[in-house]
């Protein structure tokens, strides 16, 4: 019989080294709350952005890792809610908008974009004006009643990891429960479910796991719970009620790839059963040119490079055409055997791999039509 204990017992613990302060947040409830969990921490309230990053670069070479261990608590200007950035030239992109409400992650996974795309200012930022999101999406929502908006939060960090320290699920999911136009994707690699079995409703919210086979997740995913813990609290958000995503990506194609991933996915029908997930999402390891070098640098043990890389039509590097759709079809093949009824969909990627892994664009498929926007 499953219960809390894994939640409970193996939760990773988050202790800031620093906490910088915005003035124009200084008495936000948000702050205020968040302060009180961590009584002893150093607080610095007169000191800008550029000042901490020059500050942390005098004590270490590592500025991206130093970076995680320190919270800024700001506020956002302009606009929440952005089109996910899958548009891009060439890449088919399923009906996706992000919500930012984080900056960086707490996880340290070798593969991560963040590294290069946050190398200028790699502080753990948190935007506490919640207030001001939620009223952004209901004029959205409100303008727009005849789309449906899917909407994430796990672009530029972990949906959850740092919930029990900043509860953006406990404003966000009775929010969503009251849309009848949009739903609300929570991503994540964490065990951190603790708030949301304590909502009252699951309605229009969808947890989702990114997962990978626990020997990749030893070499590649520094810090991260374990494929058993992440299994286990979704197994908890799906008897709540909530509909479960899964996100098996990056695919790493690296020796003995098929029988790790399948062996993962009979793992995760253990535990899991088809009719509790929404969606599957397949996507290959991917990277702009420059962050090998960063990887390289940062993750010496990495087995990330074991396989040829090639530029696509986006100016991401991506293994071989031939080598994706294999994988492709190989793990939606898998999937498919254990039921038909699963929504498996692929990401980031071409139309030539959908048609070559499907035999069809998304469009041609009427369980998946409905995220797709060509």
């Amino acid at each position: 019989m499953h219960s809390t204990s894994l939640i409970e017992d193996k939760e990773m613990v988050f202790s800031p080294e620093i906490i910088f302060i915005d003035k124009s947040v200084a008495d936000h409830p948000l702050t205020l709350e968040t302060l009180l969990q961590f009584p002893n921490t150093p607080v610095e309230y007169n000191i800008t952005l550029d000042e901490a990053v020059q500050a942390i670069q005098k004590t270490t070479n590592d500025v991206f890792g130093a970076g995680k261990r320190n919270l800024i608590l700001t506020r956002f200007k302009g606009s929440f809610l952005k089109k996910c950035p899958g548009i891009s030239p060439g890449m088919v992109c399923c009906n996706y908008y992000v919500v930012n409400l984080f900056k960086n992650c707490i996880y340290d996974c070798s593969y991560c974009f963040l590294q290069d795309f946050l190398k200028n200012n790699p502080l753990l930022v948190a935007y506490v004006n919640i207030e001001d999101l939620l009223d952004e999406l209901d004029q959205v929502f409100t303008a727009n009643p005849n789309r449906t908006f899917r909407v994430g939060t796990g672009e530029l960090a972990d949906s959850l990891a740092l919930d029990e320290i900043i509860p953006y699920s406990q404003k966000l999911i009775p929010f969503f429960n009251q849309q009848k136009n949009a739903v609300l994707e929570l991503k994540t690699k964490s065990n951190c479910v603790k708030n949301l079995l304590t909502q009252k409703s699951p309605n229009n919210v969808i947890v989702s796991w990114s997962l990978n086979p626990q020997i990749i997740i030893d070499q590649e995913e520094k810090g991260t719970p374990s494929l058993e813990q992440r299994l286990e609290a979704a197994l908890l958000c799906a008897n709540k009620g909530y509909k479960i995503g899964l996100h098996l990506d990056p695919i790493i194609i690296s020796p003995n790839w098929e029988s790790a991933y399948h062996g993962m996915i009979e793992k995760i029908f253990e535990v899991l059963l088809p009719s509790q997930i929404e969606w599957i999402s397949l996507g290959s390891f991917r990277y702009r040119g420059a962050l090998k070098k960063i990887i390289n640098e940062r993750h010496k043990n990495t087995r990330l490079f074991t396989s040829e890389h090639i530029v696509s039509k986006d100016g991401k590097h991506r293994y071989l055409r031939s080598l994706r759709n294999e994988a492709y079809q190989n793990l939606r093949g898998f999937l498919k055997k254990i039921s038909t009824d699963l929504n498996v969909y692929i990401c980031m990627e071409t139309k030539e791999v959908w048609e070559g892994v499907t035999g069809k664009m998304p469009r041609a498929d009427e369980k998946l039509d409905k995220f797709f926007d060509l």
